[in-house]
């Protein structure tokens, strides 16, 4: 198990009054298992692309609230939520936890 952070961005306006998205700051910490998500690139001439993804298994009676708009900070990086978190639910129905991955390509 490792602490992961879940990072928001805050609703502010700007100079005009419309509504945007603020600076990110944290908002909720888990204990959850981390697995690295195996990818290959293909890659083209002169560039060399690196994938950096994990997929968080989150355990819990009742849903995180993790958002997929939420940025998470695992193994000393923050990296945005790759589409909707998942529920997981046991074969009773029962809530189990949270699944979601998370990651970035660089390069």
């Amino acid at each position: 198990m490792e602490t992961i952070e879940v990072w928001r961005g805050q609703s502010t306006t700007d100079t005009d009054g419309n509504p945007i998205q603020g600076k990110p700051v944290r908002v909720g910490t888990f204990q959850a298992l981390v697995a690295p998500v195996s990818a290959t690139d293909q890659v083209e001439e002169n560039a060399n692309p690196r994938n950096i993804e994990y997929t968080i298994h989150i355990r819990g009676s009742r849903p995180t609230g993790i958002r997929a708009t939420d940025l998470i900070k695992v193994r000393g990086q923050l990296l945005p939520v790759k589409g909707m978190p998942q529920i997981w639910d046991n074969i009773h129905g029962r809530h189990v936890g949270d699944v979601l991955t998370v990651g970035e390509r660089k390069g």
